[in-house]
């Protein structure tokens, strides 16, 4: 834990979506009625987005099955929030989806995304949807665009402008984080 200059507040690494997210994004704000309402936890073990998910209702596609193009959803905001979670305001570049089997409306499922390298100004992922029992119903890797700062702080200040001082220091604290979970699992695997 740090305290920043920022109005003497306690500025934490994130651990979920809405630590980032406006309250109307798509994935994860509890403002939006069409939400869909996941928290894109980040693991502090392995430095991966983890969590289990319920479909909502809406999210139909073939009878009894979730619609592909929500499952790209999740797939993209875990990747995408997984950046962040390490430090890095990003763009999805490449998406690649697979679908492995029909997923089920009706059961909650696994969520996961991980890092797979970050070379120049893009970084890579993958991410998956397993059932419960753990059988693989998606795969997808994603290439994202590092954005540089002079972006993020135009993107930024338009729509954050309140917030854009308290979000960069999320962001450094994320760093710092991530840098320290690296160092971590390189030990682990000696």
């Amino acid at each position: 834990m740090e305290t920043s200059g920022i109005d003497h507040v306690t500025i934490r690494p994130s651990l979920v979506s809405q630590d980032w997210h406006g309250q109307h994004c798509y994935g994860c704000g509890p403002e939006n009625p069409h939400s869909l309402h996941a928290d894109f936890n980040f693991d502090e073990l392995t430095g991966e987005v983890r969590f289990d998910f319920q479909p909502p209702s809406f999210a139909l596609g073939a009878p009894g099955y979730v619609h592909g193009g929500v499952l790209a959803s999740i797939m993209d905001e875990a990747q995408g929030v997984l950046c962040f979670h390490v430090g890095h305001v990003v763009m999805t570049d490449e998406l690649h989806m697979k679908y492995h089997k029909a997923t089920a409306l009706d059961k909650p499922f696994r969520v996961r995304a991980w890092i797979t390298a970050v070379r120049k100004r893009r970084m890579y992922t993958h991410g998956s949807v397993h059932s419960l029992e753990g059988e693989l119903l998606v795969s997808s890797r994603a290439v994202w665009y590092l954005l540089p700062e002079r972006i993020i702080q135009r993107m930024m200040y338009a729509e954050y402008h309140a917030e854009y001082d308290r979000i960069k220091a999320i962001i450094e604290a994320n760093r710092r984080r991530a840098k320290n979970i690296r160092k971590r699992l390189r030990a682990e695997k000696k």
